[in-house]
């Protein structure tokens, strides 16, 4: 492992995967598991499932505790096709385009992705114009939730079979998504109503993916407000929306809010995307 990360830091990068390939032939469990990561991602590498999956199991039995955990997520069988299978989305409105998928993940990955972001979160940013008209990103009263990014080696095995089954879903390349967050809201916490798209840029934000990762609180919906559709899934399940029209214009009637909870901690994760892979805004 120091070699592959002593080769990240020289700039030679495209030598470590081989470095990880050695170090998993030699019986090390972490070496295996980042590779998988790597693999399932397509990072530093070609994107590779059936390895990926491979390499997982190997970790986990090279005694690796993320790669066992992981598997154990994901299930033992790991088929590639079961996998990412989505269950059917129900239709929910037309203007804004509206879907909700009910029972996308598990409750048990639910649970493991709070945990991952618990200790991570920070008061969650949006994204304003300041008076250069450069993109900033700014803490506000309009939304005073936290949030937390999830990292390709955060979120491991487990984030990437997630993204997968998003893409599959909406027909998308992962190659489009940004970074993943989970958001948590406490009590009274809220975003207020906002837009999703980016005026004015070059990779637009076209959609919105939400996975509801509890239910244990009372109110928190995801809130339309033209046709004043309100939308809760339970533990597990998601709503997605375009937040562009069917000529991929920017669209107004995606106007939504993140609405507070009146009871308990709501906790989400989310996944912005864009209409082709981009630099960071």
């Amino acid at each position: 492992m120091d070699e592959f990360w002593a080769l990240i830091d020289s700039g030679r990068a495209a030598e470590a995967p081989a470095a990880l390939e050695a170090a998993s032939q030699q019986g090390h469990g972490e070496a295996s598991h980042l590779l998988a990561i790597l693999c399932a991602r397509g990072a530093m590498t070609a994107k590779d499932w059936p390895r990926a999956l491979t390499l997982l199991r190997r970790a986990a039995d090279q005694g690796w505790g993320r790669a066992q955990t992981e598997l154990r997520l994901i299930g033992p069988a790991i088929d590639p096709g079961h996998l990412f299978a989505a269950p059917e989305a129900v239709k929910l409105c037309e203007q804004p385009r509206v879907r909700r998928i009910d029972g996308f993940v598990t409750s048990e990955i639910c649970d493991w992705l709070i945990a991952r972001a618990r200790d991570q979160l920070k008061p969650a940013a949006t994204l304003e114009r300041d008076q250069t008209d450069q993109r900033t990103r700014t803490i506000s009263d309009h939304r005073t939730n936290s949030a937390a990014v999830i990292s390709i080696l955060e979120g491991g095995v487990v984030m990437a079979v997630i993204a997968e089954r998003i893409a599959r879903a909406l027909k998308v390349p992962t190659e489009v998504f940004e970074a993943p967050q989970v958001f948590h809201y406490a009590t009274g916490q809220q975003y207020q109503l906002h837009i999703d798209y980016i005026e004015g840029a070059e990779a637009q934000r076209i959609a919105t993916f939400l996975i509801y990762l509890n239910a244990d609180f009372e109110a928190g919906e995801t809130w339309f407000s033209i046709p004043d559709l309100k939308v809760k899934p339970g533990k597990g399940g998601a709503v997605y929306f375009a937040n562009v029209d069917l000529e991929g214009r920017p669209d107004p009637l995606s106007l939504h809010a993140g609405t507070a909870p009146t009871r308990g901690e709501k906790w989400l994760l989310s996944q912005w995307i864009r209409d082709r892979p981009y630099a960071n805004d």
